[in-house]
């Protein structure tokens, strides 16, 4: 049997024809084909015909594709433990905020005729009002809408409504120079032009969406 054949077959025939044997004719040779045993038997040697052909690093590959990535893991974790340990952080995200980083709102009591409003927990404006007569002014929750400081009323003879601010269709928050402790109004919330100008202070700091609660 030639060396080439003998490296051709499989470990276990290569094995069997050692101990056989087939290479004993001189010391030469059996050196040889103890060394060619051990190293098909480290599979270092060539394989059986039929075993497969695989790259060196195929099994790196393998596992680099089964690994879980640590990189999409981090955010999600990060994600969960920021919901977990402040469920209702983002809660009040969409309100507008004053420049101390507060969110505004604005209540207003219709049985004490007041306007409050707040930075947080904080007032930074307070001032007298007049409502609707008769009940004329909605109650309720509301945002504020679009601001106009030269706004001309579009049901009552184009009077003027300075520094006005849209609650909720032609309801709105307007500057007036007669401002009684007690309703007057079609349904708009009169606020003094007069003293500090508290209804152009109100213009100038109120943003369109801040929370406007009105009630008794």
């Amino acid at each position: 049997m030639r060396l080439d054949d003998f490296r051709r077959r499989p470990v276990f025939d290569q094995v069997f024809l050692v101990n056989a044997g087939v290479f004993r004719q001189s010391p030469a040779m059996r050196i040889s084909t103890i060394c060619l045993t051990a190293l098909a038997a480290l599979g270092i040697g060539a394989g059986s015909a039929h075993s497969e052909e695989r790259s060196p690093f195929w099994s790196r590959k393998e596992d680099k594709a089964e690994a879980p990535s640590k990189k999409t893991e981090k955010p999600a974790k990060k994600k969960a433990e920021l919901a977990k340990s402040a469920p209702f952080a983002d809660a009040f995200a969409w309100l507008p905020l004053s420049e101390s980083g507060l969110p505004k709102r604005v209540e207003i009591n219709l049985t004490e005729q007041r306007l409050r409003a707040y930075e947080g927990s904080r007032v930074v404006l307070t001032t007298k009002i007049s409502s609707g007569r008769n009940g004329a002014t909605p109650t309720g929750r509301f945002r504020a809408g679009y601001k106009d400081a030269e706004h001309y009323s579009s049901l009552y003879h184009n009077a003027p409504m300075p520094w006005s601010v849209q609650v909720s269709g032609n309801i709105f928050i307007h500057g007036f120079t007669i401002v009684p402790d007690f309703p007057a109004s079609h349904g708009c919330i009169r606020v003094p032009l007069t003293g500090r100008n508290p209804a152009k202070r109100f213009f100038n700091w109120v943003t369109p969406g801040t929370p406007i609660v009105i009630s008794y």
